[in-house]
């Protein structure tokens, strides 16, 4: 009988990403993005005036764009038995017995809205595509070097991509400015965070030095 070959994969075979440089995302085929995190505002606690503000923003963003984009919202539970057991230890620890009623008290209510409720973590992100067939179509562009750029691997895609996605960025971030809220890029390391976490994970978790607590909404 004719020996098996074996087979090797990695995960990054079941991926379109090829690499992560900088803040840039590479993808198979020769694609690219970056991507924004987005401030959020509650739209129901602002004034009719600051709603149409907001509104009239928005508007500006979408008529001013030359290029596709895509508004990602990330949506996922929030695993709050880790705060709470951190909750327990200060409440055992504490030799203040006021203190100790008040995080006993805090404490019932977490639990309380946990139960009842539950809680989400909202994030919004403006992803910024790039594809190597944009350098045939830019003034100056040279369709034979930007189907050369097609089969590298690296590289020169790489910076090009950079140059074009950072461009692009600067005009949505001014736009969203604009409205009133903030558009900051993803680091490198945010980046595999974010696509580790949306491959592998369906909650987070919550502790007292997680800065995901100011995206934790009912």
């Amino acid at each position: 009988m004719a020996k098996k070959d074996k087979i090797h994969s990695t995960t990054q075979d079941f991926t379109d990403i090829v690499d992560i440089v900088d803040d840039i995302i590479l993808f198979k085929g020769k694609n690219a993005c970056c991507i924004l995190e987005i401030s959020s505002v509650n739209f129901f606690l602002l004034s009719a005036d600051e709603q149409n503000a907001r509104i009239y923003g928005y508007m500006s963003l979408i008529n001013s764009l030359s290029f596709a984009i895509q508004i990602m919202i990330v949506s996922k539970r929030v695993d709050m038995g880790t705060y709470l057991k951190l909750l327990d230890q200060k409440i055992e620890s504490s030799q203040n017995q006021r203190m100790k009623e008040h995080l006993s008290m805090y404490r019932q209510f977490v639990d309380d809205l946990v139960k009842n409720e539950g809680l989400l973590d909202k994030k919004i992100y403006i992803v910024i595509p790039y594809s190597y067939l944009e350098a045939s179509i830019v003034p100056g562009g040279n369709p034979k070097a930007a189907q050369a750029q097609k089969n590298n691997t690296g590289g020169p895609f790489a910076q090009q991509a950079k140059n074009a996605l950072i461009s692009k960025r600067s005009v949505i971030q001014s736009q969203v400015e604009r409205m009133g809220l903030m558009a900051r890029p993803l680091s490198h390391e945010e980046l595999i965070k974010l696509y580790y976490e949306m491959l592998n994970n369906d909650s987070i978790t919550v502790d007292f030095n997680s800065e995901d607590m100011k995206n934790v909404i009912v």
